[in-house]
């Protein structure tokens, strides 16, 4: 698997809404829109691998 990570999140960190990581994921889509961009709960991480054509 392709996965890349592109942000870690601290799970400590109160201040970090549901909200704000969405904005990152979608700011990351527009980005890399060549890629899928989801959060992964077992890396606490926004990441990413390649859309399968």
């Amino acid at each position: 698997m392709d996965k890349r990570i592109h942000k870690r999140i601290d799970r400590n960190d109160d201040e970090i809404t549901l909200e704000d990581i969405q904005k990152m994921i979608n700011d990351l889509q527009e980005e890399y829109p060549d890629r899928e961009v989801f959060f992964d709960g077992d890396e606490f991480a926004i990441c990413s691998r390649k859309k399968d054509r």
